[in-house]
C-alpha cells in the first residue's frame, strides 16, 4: 500500500521511527556530559537519522531497478 505522494509504504514509516528510536537510546547511552546534553543529541542524532533514512527510501524506491 502507497501511502502518499512521496512514495512511501506504511512499512517504510514503522520502520523509521524503529532506527531513530534506536539511534536515540545508543547516542544517549554512549554521549559523555550532563544527562540534558546527552537526551538533546540523542533527539538530534534520532532526528538526522530520521531524514536520512526517508530520504534513502525515496531515493532507492526511485532509482531501483524493476527487478527487485
Amino acid at each position: 500500500m502507497n501511502v502518499g505522494t512521496l512514495g512511501l509504504e506504511r512499512r517504510d514509516g514503522r520502520n523509521m521511527l524503529v532506527v531513530a528510536a534506536i539511534v536515540t537510546l545508543v547516542v544517549t547511552v554512549t554521549a559523555e556530559g550532563p544527562v540534558g546534553a546527552r537526551v538533546v543529541a540523542g533527539a538530534i542524532v534520532g532526528v538526522v537519522a530520521a531524514v536520512v533514512f526517508v530520504v534513502s527510501t525515496l531515493l532507492i524506491n526511485r532509482y531501483k531497478p524493476e527487478h527487485w
